[in-house]
């Protein structure tokens, strides 16, 4: 045991010890406010949401028309003189809630200045109109806003407005100002904003890390699971833990501190012990701190919460022990099915146990084994022979983000050959597509459709994938159109970082991916001529926690915070030990040899200055701060050639 404390000390003092990059100058982007394209989904009269997951409406329609296009607006004054109508829009999740969008710090506030971007400009473009067009940009205090008109011409216009130095913004407004007859249609309205130049990699971590952190619901203390839902309306359990492991990946990469990644951690466990429990589980999403009406009570959320709260809460030297005790507190043995899997949970009202198990290979069954290990240091029922159910990228790489991939597990699963094989397989999936093929694009995993509005509710969530047990799902039976899922490229962007990043690069280049901008999925519905995209801009947490993570563990190397914290923890620890057949010798349980990517070992810097782990430690060592022996309970790994 005491060996395990100085590794607690050791863990500590190399992350203090880490020297984050800093940006060095500014670059300047553009992040799409809207471009009227999505239109409502079946069932429903109007699509009240923009690209940037905020809400949309009219305003001043007394005295005339706002007609909502297939990829524009038209607003028509049809009655009086010397009057107005047009357009508002809420900048950051829905305007009833009137959280604003800090023009001079477009990031939420927990991330440093040094990593901030601020809004410089705000560009229009103008179809055709007649009158006078205003931009009001509003704060959300109710003083009054800035604003700035320019006459219509006739025709298309592309109106730029440079912005002064403003603060927290509620609204943007767009307006006509005239008399009848007078009119402005708009198809795209975009702000300007200025962020730090980094590298691809850091610029994806922090993008999406900081529409993470956006979704994270400080009333609530949980992570909604989707940013335009209104807080507490559906918080996600799952997505709650894997915010603050982002936490600590954020605080090890030298984007927030580490007092606000404590808050964060100690804020969402507080609120994850405060829910209701079903044989010990939390449910899968929560409405105002219950069981959503549409949840389950599910044993892998609840498994894949606690294992992110557990390593966070260890990486920042947090008490553990009171959700250790709710991963003790599961009914284990009334969710091992007849088969001898694990059962996926009970139903809403807690009175049926799911007939489903986590039986199928894939890492969604490894992470359930491993909470039952951890807990009870056994494991159940589960198939060890590849492939999976039908090649959805997220189940490949979903457990690796969290624990390190053995090399082998006690089933004799060779993981990392599997994982390099999985890749392969998603990436040669597209090669001789007419529009993916000559652009590198690639990845076919769990999403919402690119467009939601051109199916039925009920098949809006896709399991895309490659084919496995089933055939493939590429999007195609079902909407005519092949499909893309972004953070499929993020999730092994540590086993193929120069793809992942060229991916990553079209899609900033293309404007779906942006500081404030997501693509949840993307399709060509032009094939082969492979210009026209329709893309779904959601901000799900859930599978932005994927893409943070991904992109983080490419950038932490073989300096993983995580990894550490799950060795650090004794539960954690017989967890991994059980599920990848360590032995003891003399007592100290052995771990199994983790194979670390090429692309995740680390050297010296620019600078000179190494800034590995290994360097970290060994500066720790020299200073005579720690016992080197501590180092020894880590696991062992072998470097790639």
């Amino acid at each position: 045991m005491q060996r395990y404390v100085f590794l607690s000390v050791l863990i500590g003092l190399a992350v203090t010890l880490q020297v984050p990059s800093r940006a060095e100058g500014a670059s300047s982007t553009n992040v799409l406010v809207d471009d009227f394209v999505p239109q409502p989904v079946q069932g429903e009269e109007l699509w009240d949401y923009n690209r940037l997951g905020g809400a949309r409406g009219e305003i001043g329609s007394e005295s005339g028309n706002v007609d909502w296009g297939q990829g524009f607006v038209r607003a028509t004054i049809t009655e009086g003189t010397d009057t107005w109508l047009g357009v508002w829009t809420s900048l950051n999740h829905p305007n009833a809630e009137n959280i604003p969008l800090d023009f001079s710090a477009i990031f939420p506030s927990q991330i440093v200045a040094d990593y901030q971007g601020r809004v410089t400009g705000v560009r229009v473009r103008v179809l055709d109109g007649q009158g006078t067009f205003k931009l009001e940009v509003k704060p959300w205090d109710g003083t009054p806003p800035w604003s700035e008109s320019r006459a219509l011409t006739g025709g298309q216009q592309d109106l730029p407005f440079n912005l002064p130095d403003l603060g927290e913004i509620q609204n943007l407004n767009w307006l006509v100002l005239g008399g009848s007859g007078d009119f402005v249609e708009v198809d795209r309205v975009e702000l300007i904003v200025e962020v730090p130049a980094l590298p691809t990699r850091e610029r994806a971590f922090l993008w999406s890390y900081g529409m993470l952190l956006s979704d994270w619901d400080s009333v609530s203390d949980l992570t909604r699971d989707w940013s335009k839902y209104p807080a507490g309306n559906r918080d996600n359990v799952s997505a709650s833990g894997m915010q603050a492991a982002a936490a600590v990946m954020a605080w090890h990469l030298g984007i927030i501190s580490e007092s606000d990644a404590t808050e964060i951690v100690t804020r969402t466990a507080d609120a994850l012990m405060d829910l209701p429990r079903c044989h010990g589980l939390w449910p899968h999403l929560v409405q105002n701190g219950q069981i959503h009406p549409d949840s389950e009570w599910s044993s892998l959320d609840t498994i894949i919460a606690i294992v992110a709260l557990l390593e966070a809460q260890e990486a920042l030297g947090l008490d553990t022990a009171d959700v250790e005790q709710v991963l003790t507190d599961i009914d284990w043995a009334g969710l091992i099915l007849p088969d001898g899997s694990i059962s996926h949970g009970y139903n809403h009202d807690c009175t049926q146990r799911l007939g489903l198990g986590w039986e199928d290979f894939g890492t969604e069954s490894w992470l359930a084994n491993f909470g039952y290990a951890a807990a009870t240091g056994q494991v159940a029922e589960m198939d060890n022979t590849p492939p999976t159910a039908n090649g959805s990228g997220f189940i490949d790489e979903e457990a690796w983000l969290l624990v390190p991939p053995p090399q082998l597990d006690r089933w004799g699963i060779e993981w990392q050959a599997y994982r390099q094989q999985a890749a392969s397989n998603q990436l040669a999936y597209y090669e001789d597509d007419p529009c993916y093929g000559q652009l590198g694009l690639f990845g076919l995993s769990a999403a919402e459709v690119p467009d939601p509005a051109s199916v039925d509710p009920s098949d809006t969530y896709q399991a895309f994938g490659v084919g496995g047990e089933s055939a493939p799902n590429d999007g195609t039976a079902l909407l005519g159109h092949a499909v893309i899922v972004p953070h499929y490229a993020a999730l092994i962007a540590s086993l193929r970082p120069d793809e992942a990043s060229a991916f990553c690069n079209w899609i900033e280049g293309e404007q779906l991916f942006t500081p404030l901008n997501n693509a949840e999925s993307l399709m060509f519905v032009d094939e082969p001529t492979c210009e026209e995209v329709a893309w779904n801009a959601l901000k799900g947490s859930w599978n932005l926690s994927l893409q943070t993570l991904g992109w983080g563990r490419l950038l932490a190397g073989n300096d993983n915070p995580l990894y550490a914290a799950l060795l650090a923890n004794d539960m954690l620890r017989r967890g991994y030990t059980t599920m990848t057949g360590a032995v003891a010798v003399g007592g100290i349980a052995q771990l199994p040899e983790v194979e670390i990517e090429d692309s995740q070992l680390e050297g010296p810097g620019s600078s000179g200055a190494d800034y590995s782990f290994a360097a970290r430690v060994a500066a720790a060592v020299t200073a005579g701060t720690i016992a080197l022996g501590a180092a020894g309970c880590f696991a062992r790994r072998r470097w790639g050639n």
